[in-house]
């Protein structure tokens, strides 16, 4: 697993540690930062939800993001998710939270322009997690809520404020991207 642009491309990064640790593939990862292209990254600040690996959270500061807060509960996994920030030489412009994602949402201090949510598949409570999101003081204005799933789990069309703005689809793999109202 390398990462795809910016600062850091094609540095290696360690493979998941944890058993049911699905880490998002090179296509869907360089699919998603082609969409965010349009948009800033100096100034802006990353959650990375369910980290696993941390490579979403590793390509958006590799591609200038100012910041990234990485949430994975598995602690051989945020060990790893650690190493991958030091192999890519970004260590200092990141935080590992080694807690469940309900806890981070309830700690965290914001504002975060971008957040990553890969969730396992089978895993349960996104729709909550995402209406805490929503509800919530930790996104800017124009913030995007960018959500990997299984193509068998349906999003609503809006949480809150949160409305799905692009919809992808790779394989069994399909990235909702939501924004305010739904803008883009």
């Amino acid at each position: 697993m390398r990462v795809t642009g910016g600062d850091a491309r094609g540095r290696r990064l360690r493979p998941p540690t944890s058993a049911g640790t699905r880490p998002t593939s090179a296509l869907v990862r360089a699919a998603v930062f082609n969409a965010l292209a349009t948009r800033a990254w100096e100034d802006v600040r990353v959650l990375d939800l369910y980290a696993g690996t941390g490579s979403l959270g590793i390509e958006a500061l590799s591609r200038g993001a100012q910041w990234a807060d990485s949430v994975e509960k598995a602690p051989r996994q945020c060990a790893a998710l650690r190493e991958n920030l030091r192999l890519a030489g970004l260590e200092n412009r990141a935080n590992v939270y080694c807690i469940t994602v309900e806890k981070a949402l309830e700690t965290l201090k914001g504002p975060y322009g971008v957040v990553f949510l890969d969730p396992p598949y089978l895993a349960a409570g996104l729709d909550a997690v995402l209406e805490s999101l929503a509800s919530g003081s930790l996104l800017t204005e124009d913030a995007v809520v960018v959500v990997e799933h299984s193509k068998h789990t349906l999003l609503k069309e809006r949480y809150g404020e949160l409305a799905i703005a692009r919809s992808h689809r790779y394989g069994d793999t399909v990235v909702d991207m939501l924004t305010e109202g739904g803008a883009w």
